[in-house]
């Protein structure tokens, strides 16, 4: 890694390399259903939180829209199963967001959060919205 930085250039690359480290002995969840594949995966998500901070990679989050989507699912997911439950968004140390999901939620392929639920015969993700209904 530190030989990387002392060369210069585009360091990005650095971050995908290090998240697609897989622990043969298996991942484990961080607090928020978020799973991490490895202790180096986890590093790579530090390095991507720095270069953000610092403006070297653009943050790709969700726009106003995307939220306000996401936020009437959880709403309605609650209405049909019964729960008025408020979801508490917090940050952790490291600066990523922890949000409750149902406990019957599925792991996301897309951002890895065990946010997957099914409504309307459709899995959407509460975390990012990947859906497979488009």
């Amino acid at each position: 890694i530190s030989a990387v930085f002392r060369k210069g250039g585009d360091v990005t690359f650095l971050v995908d390399e290090l998240r697609s480290v897989f622990d043969p002995r298996g991942g484990y969840f961080k607090k928020g259903g978020k799973y991490k594949p490895s202790l180096v995966a986890e590093i790579g998500d530090a390095i991507e939180c720095h270069m953000k901070m610092i403006g070297m990679i653009e943050d790709d989050g969700m726009n106003d829209a995307q939220r306000k989507m996401l936020d009437a699912k959880r709403k309605e997911y609650d209405a049909i199963n019964g729960s008025d439950k408020e979801y508490n968004e917090t940050t952790s140390a490291d600066g990523e967001k922890i949000t409750d999901f149902p406990a019957n939620a599925l792991l996301c392929k897309k951002c890895h959060t065990k946010a997957v639920i099914s409504m309307d015969g459709c899995m959407t993700c509460l975390n990012c919205g990947d859906s497979k209904c488009g």
